[in-house]
């Protein structure tokens, strides 16, 4: 597991699904729903995008921080503002099945966490190392807890890399 401090200079638009979730609810598999976001993600959306396509997860909308309070999921692909205007519609008619939702991911500081592996326990990995990380009483760094982020190399939601960015002021 590596981590490093990046700048995103400009804000990234990302479509998908969406649902409304706390930690609380995920440690139950009677109340978890990002498990079943993902599956309904992959079964529905995946296999429209183009081979190789990045896949995101956004957190965003958080009550408060990452003990309490709900927080949205969207599971998701970035949007390419440079697409022409027929590809882009034909794209967005494919993909448009379902409550699709956008997300913006602003421009700013995070904290990347890199993990490899087999998912779904890579991501895992990857967001329990964040959490030791800021609850460590020396961090250096302090969570924004406005939108953070994982992204899905190549797409590969079975084996592959995960970049975990976590907003920090």
């Amino acid at each position: 597991m590596t981590s490093q401090t990046k700048t995103l200079t400009e804000a990234l638009t990302c479509k998908g699904i969406s649902v409304r979730t706390t930690n609380n609810a995920e440690i139950s598999h009677e109340t978890a729903k990002l498990g079943r976001l993902w599956q309904k993600f992959y079964q529905n959306h995946a296999g429209q995008l183009p081979e190789g396509e990045d896949i995101y997860g956004v957190y965003h909308n958080y009550e408060s921080d990452d003990l309490v309070g709900a927080f949205d999921v969207v599971a998701g692909w970035q949007i390419n503002h440079e697409q022409d205007e027929t590809e882009l519609a034909s794209s967005d008619a494919a993909l448009n099945t379902g409550n699709v939702v956008e997300v913006t991911i602003p421009a700013g500081k995070y904290l990347v966490f890199s993990e490899n592996g087999n998912m779904p326990n890579t991501v895992m990995n990857a967001w329990e190392k964040a959490w030791e990380y800021f609850n460590a009483p020396d961090c250096e760094h302090t969570r924004t807890f406005e939108v953070d982020f994982e992204r899905y190399i190549d797409g590969n939601l079975e084996y592959g890399q995960v970049d975990l960015y976590i907003g920090i002021e």
